[in-house]
């Protein structure tokens, strides 16, 4: 395609998304240009299907924030609007990989694994945090596995767990789909996990001390996540 209608095409696709997130709610205003952004860069660099990884996870969180809003209310863990924040914590990594990709520092897979591996990451996290905490089960701190209270930093549970990779398989199983290489769904699904455990074990042992706050951890989720699908496709794939 001809850059100036890449261009172009990138640009309307963007805007028309923006305009979407806006009505639906999903972020707030920072959170939209700043993802507006993170869009462009992503279709100039590579291609629709890229984005719509990222999209999913952005609908995903966003579902999934708003089950049981109620109840994560009353606990004071309930989030109407993801921010700025949210934005860089859990995408820059991906947009990171994809401008190491257009300069030719990484070659095609290995951006896409580590891609789709950090987005997994992200998703997975998201969906244990806002599925966990509606469960009646005692969280267990990842580190000493004694009984924490909901919302604890590193704390875990079976279903937060599960949930967890219920969300990884999910993006897993769609870029599976979009690239037509099955490999992206058991990547997928074990990098997700992986980096979805290094969140709860990077906040038991440094977020619960206060030297990360909750963004670093999300960061290191997805660099947890992206590294461990690099590996299996360069060990495993490759």
């Amino acid at each position: 395609m001809d850059i100036y209608m890449k261009f172009i095409s990138s640009l309307i696709i963007v805007l028309v998304l923006a305009y979407a997130i806006k009505k639906k709610g999903f972020l707030d205003n920072c959170g939209i240009l700043c993802s507006s952004a993170m869009a462009f860069i992503i279709l100039m660099g590579t291609n629709l299907n890229w984005l719509i990884i990222m999209v999913c996870f952005l609908v995903f969180g966003s579902l999934v924030s708003k089950v049981g809003y109620s109840k994560k209310n009353c606990m004071g863990m309930g989030e109407c609007k993801r921010t700025i924040k949210n934005v860089l914590a859990n995408g820059a990594l991906a947009v990171l990989i994809v401008l190491l990709y257009i300069f030719g520092i990484i070659d095609y897979n290995i951006a896409l694994f580590g891609y789709i591996g950090s987005i997994s990451a992200a998703t997975s996290d998201t969906f244990s945090s806002e599925l966990g905490v509606l469960s009646n089960e005692t969280p267990r701190l990842i580190t000493t596995l004694e009984k924490v209270e909901k919302g604890t930093d590193g704390g875990v549970s079976i279903y937060g767990t599960f949930a967890g990779i219920v969300g990884a398989f999910l993006i897993g199983l769609i870029s599976s789909i979009l690239f037509n290489n099955y490999n992206l769904i058991w990547i997928g699904t074990i990098s997700g996990i992986v980096g979805n455990l290094s969140d709860s074990l990077f906040g038991a042992l440094l977020e619960r001390r206060g030297i990360f706050n909750n963004e670093h951890v999300n960061f290191t989720c997805t660099l947890m996540g992206s590294l461990c699908a690099i590996m299996l496709y360069l060990t495993v794939i490759h």
